[in-house]
């Protein structure tokens, strides 16, 4: 028995507590940002390799996720031109993949209900988009781009309580990652740097100030609950984050934090002023776990339809989406939300039924490899654009792409992941609300890249703050997988 529960030689350098979870993350990212500076492929290597030396292999799952959406988004005047290459991205979400099939084949895992249901809503939406879209390949690409990181996350959420899976760590990792990208960007801004995008809101090390903003406000959210890290480095890194947000004068991002606050201070307020008797407490504790449930389905349901009507009343003047040439300026787009979705809002009209296809860009021209990057690389280093990318609205942007026949398979698999993780508790719920709002001011729900990519993950992540089920222990536990070397029926890490 000895041998066993003896922590072997492979797995010293691990992380064994939340905090040493953290800091490793959050080493590991630095890391992977100064490697950026030399080479992107430099860094893929160094994160995929210690993400994998440093910690369990359920945690490095979103250690690589985080990774995948920060790096690819790093600022071209600090890390150079080749900073923004997309294999980094590939490479870093196909390894978080790799690492839950290998735990499935080990038999540590298994696929369970999210799983499936992602995948049955990933065939029925696929299958209408593939034989509808305008643009065949773009579709495809898409598809794995969003259905990749997803499945490896939906793996992940099927197996939240077992053993192997150590769920508690993961809010831990996203923390951490984002804990060294705020940092960063205070270095930068130390040194008088940061504002290279439109010389006014501050951007960091990444390459446009909106990214800063909605980055750090999962960050914030997060960094309220991890309660194994002590309290004036907590208190630290949310004002760094709220401050940061600020200066990038993100209002998605600050929107989102605001409301997540009202909503929250509004519950905890509630339920300190109701408090029933000890007879009737399960009564009440599921009165108010209904309520919570119908207070998501009808945020969910307001965003959805409004977003479609504010896209409705939204002047076709602003912009024409079928005009051969479009030009637009920082300044006009900063100014008006309404030019994307106008635009968006007009290829719903135009194709009702079935959308453009996923993942396909509003304006036809950027079909064309050459322009689109063209055009993505004088965003990125003149911060003006003569096509504009962004769609503006998740909610409009994939009734855009799929239409009426596929957007609903697409949202209610939206939802029912919000469901999923909002049910375990009040870190889920938050992140939930954070990621439906967010999406009102981006379309990062079913582009599953940078800022999607990495809410996707923070999503997910909280459900680790969920309660363990006691269960009893029928088998030996490997002391790499508990903290508690006795085993007991409940684990140590998962006392309060």
């Amino acid at each position: 028995m000895e041998p066993y529960l003896t922590q072997s030689r492979s797995f010293v350098l691990r992380a064994r507590t939340r905090n040493g979870v953290f800091w490793r993350s959050a080493i590991l990212t630095g890391g992977s940002l100064i490697c950026l500076s030399i080479s992107p492929w430099l860094s893929a290597l160094f994160g995929l390799v210690f993400s994998i030396f440093l910690l369990r292999p359920a945690t490095a799952i979103f250690c690589l996720l985080g990774l995948a959406a920060l790096l690819p988004q790093g600022n071209l005047n600090i890390f150079g031109p080749e900073a923004g290459e997309p294999a980094i991205e590939f490479i870093l979400v196909w390894a978080a993949l790799f690492l839950s099939a290998l735990l499935i084949v080990r038999g540590d895992w298994r696929i369970g209900t999210v799983t499936k249901i992602t995948l049955i809503a990933a065939g029925l939406g696929g299958l209408i988009t593939l034989a509808t879209s305008s643009a065949l390949v773009v579709s495809i690409f898409a598809l794995a781009q969003f259905l990749v990181p997803l499945c490896a996350l939906s793996i992940w959420l099927d197996n939240l309580f077992r053993p192997t899976t150590c769920a508690f760590e993961a809010p831990y990792a996203v923390a951490g990652v984002l804990t060294a990208f705020a940092f960063g960007c205070i270095g930068v801004y130390v040194v008088g740097n940061g504002y290279e995008y439109n010389k006014v809101d501050f951007n960091g090390l990444a390459w446009q100030p909106q990214i800063v903003g909605l980055f750090l406000a999962p960050l914030a959210v997060l960094i309220l609950y991890l309660r194994r890290l002590s309290l004036w480095l907590r208190l630290t890194i949310l004002t760094v984050s709220v401050g940061l947000i600020w200066l990038a004068w993100s209002r998605t991002g600050l929107g989102g934090l605001v409301l997540v606050a009202a909503i929250e201070a509004t519950r905890f307020a509630l339920k300190k002023l109701w408090k029933p008797a000890s007879a009737s407490e399960g009564s009440g504790k599921r009165l108010r776990r209904s309520l919570s449930r119908l207070g998501l389905g009808g945020l969910y349901a307001a965003c959805v339809i409004g977003s479609l009507w504010y896209a409705s009343g939204t002047s076709t003047a602003v912009i024409k989406p079928d005009a051969p040439s479009q030009l637009f300026n920082l300044e006009g787009y900063t100014a008006s939300r309404g030019m994307p979705i106008a635009r968006s809002y007009g290829n719903i009209e135009g194709h009702l039924a079935t959308g453009i296809g996923f993942g396909v860009p509003s304006d036809p021209r950027l079909l064309d490899p050459y322009t689109a990057i063209e055009n993505l690389r004088i965003l990125k280093t003149e911060g003006r654009f003569e096509i504009l990318i962004d769609k503006g609205n998740s909610y409009v942007a994939i009734f855009e792409e799929a239409g009426l026949l596929g957007a609903p398979i697409w949202l209610a698999l939206f939802f029912f992941m919000l469901y999923r993780v909002a049910e375990t508790g009040p870190v889920g719920r938050a992140l939930a609300i954070l990621f439906l709002v967010c999406a009102l001011g981006e379309a990062i729900v079913f582009s599953v890249s940078g800022i999607g990519l990495l809410h996707w993950a923070s999503l997910i992540a909280a459900a680790g703050f969920a309660k363990q089920p006691r269960r009893r222990v029928s088998h030996l536990v490997p002391a790499e997988y508990t903290y508690d070397k006795l085993v007991k029926n409940r684990r140590a890490e998962d006392r309060n």
